[in-house]
């Protein structure tokens, strides 16, 4: 009795909440960091544009592509020189014809992708570097980073879910921006902008249904994070980014159609060696490596989801220790929750030798196998979790993981799986799915 008076009480506290977040209007334009702290980068202008910089003073130029680079505080675009936060607009034609027209598409490209809206150049690093930001509507944004996100032939309240988790966290940044330049880089984990050309007409249209609609959270913009695929189950902030939230803890996820839910990738151990000294660590051929089993964490070296918090590499030059997002990352691994091990090499080919009637061999033919390589445990010392390798040049490590990224938030495949499972004729489930993945959230429209 008591606990149902509890939830109760709780969810009444919600819906107070979310009854009493009123609408907010405001600009729903979003300033976007396409080109940080960089020498120069590579504009193209299709049609004439205008350059306004911070006093006011106009410049118009021709369509054409430009270098633009900084010197001496100032920028340099063609043979003119700017102030740092010139803003650079496409110059729309007056129609004078009294028939309607349509116009062309008239978009610049900043290094070869093309963005909407309008572009704002500064100089940084005391005028030795570029920063070139990109202002663009908030529904333009949300379809570019949904585009590679879902697919056109999922179920609509799948895409409306992820629609209105990119656009919270847009939202978010919005009101709580990563730079003073900008509210948001266009790499941002699991969030990438590429402009017009992760578009797609058909998830556009069904995300247009929920235009407008951010989550909220106690009165603030909800950090709606996202992800491909959990593995299974998401991630709490605590371990991603080193702060509790309370929308944001490990749920159940329902992602398991999606193709690397469980995944294995085999690298030399000599390639492993090459790409830690890329990264800054010379440690010389590998000799060991101390990382816990998932299935039974250590949380010296893992996190309580089983995922790597920190893997240790001994070499015969000295040793590391490295974040486990950094080594995944570095090895491009599908996510930072693996086991690792050791297999024996195998050919990848068989050659066959092809004999005449008369038993004497005429030729060869190579037929691929795919016998799989004999999977162990490194020969584990008296140092709990610590494994030596045999340090053959063939030797290789094998990875055997699952999901894909950080797992933190809703999971594109995990919202498939939801909708997938939905009862027939229910209508909204979306808002079902958003507060399966943030918890205690509540949907307000602020445009």
């Amino acid at each position: 009795m008591k606990n149902n008076i509890k939830t109760f009480f709780y969810v009444f506290i919600i819906l107070l909440t979310c009854l009493f977040t009123g609408p907010v209007r405001a600009s729903s334009d979003l300033d976007v960091g396409l080109v940080v702290s960089q020498f120069s980068a590579e504009l193209i202008a299709p049609a004439s544009f205008v350059a306004t910089e911070p006093d006011g003073k106009k410049t118009k130029l021709e369509k054409g592509k430009f270098f633009i680079a900084a010197n001496q505080g100032k920028i340099t675009l063609g043979s003119h020189q700017l102030a740092s936060g010139t803003v650079l607009e496409i110059a729309e034609p007056e129609n004078t014809d009294s028939t309607p027209t349509v116009r062309p598409r008239h978009l610049f490209s900043v290094n070869r992708q093309e963005y909407r809206g309008i572009l704002k150049v500064y100089v940084t690093n005391e005028g030795k570097s570029l920063t070139v930001v990109n202002r663009v509507p908030m529904e333009y944004y949300v379809n570019s980073v949904l585009g590679p996100k879902s697919s056109p032939i999922w179920p609509d309240e799948a895409i409306k879910a992820q629609a209105v988790a990119v656009r919270s966290l847009g939202w978010y940044y919005k009101n709580n921006p990563v730079s003073g330049l900008f509210a948001v880089r266009a790499v941002e984990p699991e969030a990438f902008y590429g402009g017009i050309r992760n578009e797609n007409k058909n998830i556009t249209k069904v995300a247009a249904l929920t235009a407008g609609k951010v989550l909220y959270y106690n009165g603030q913009p909800a950090a709606a994070y996202t992800c491909e695929s959990s593995g299974g189950m998401t991630v709490s902030a605590t371990e991603v980014l080193q702060k509790d939230i309370p929308y944001l803890q490990p749920v159940q996820d329902y992602d398991s159609d999606c193709p690397s839910f469980t995944w294995e990738k085999k690298i030399q151990a000599v390639t492993i060696s090459r790409l830690l000294e890329q990264g800054g660590h010379k440690i010389g051929r590998l000799r060991g490596y101390r990382i816990s089993d998932s299935e039974k964490p250590d949380l010296k070296d893992r996190y309580p989801s089983g995922r790597i918090k920190t893997i240790y590499w001994q070499g015969e030059l000295g040793s590391v220790t490295v974040s486990g997002q950094e080594f995944a990352d570095m090895l491009a691994l599908s996510s930072n929750w693996f086991d690792v091990y050791v297999t024996d090499p195998v050919p990848q080919k068989l050659d066959v030798p092809i004999e005449n009637g008369y038993g004497i061999e005429i030729g060869k033919k190579q037929i691929p196998i795919e016998i799989k390589g004999r999977e162990k445990n490194a020969w584990q010392s008296v140092i709990p979790g610590y494994h030596f390798l045999e340090g053959t040049a063939e030797e290789t490590i094998l990875f055997k993981g699952k999901g894909i990224g950080r797992g933190l938030g809703l999971s594109k495949w995990g919202a498939k799986g939801m909708a997938d499972a939905a009862p027939e004729k229910t209508k909204e489930y979306y808002k079902t799915i958003l507060q399966h993945y943030y918890p205690g959230t509540c949907l307000v429209s602020v445009y």
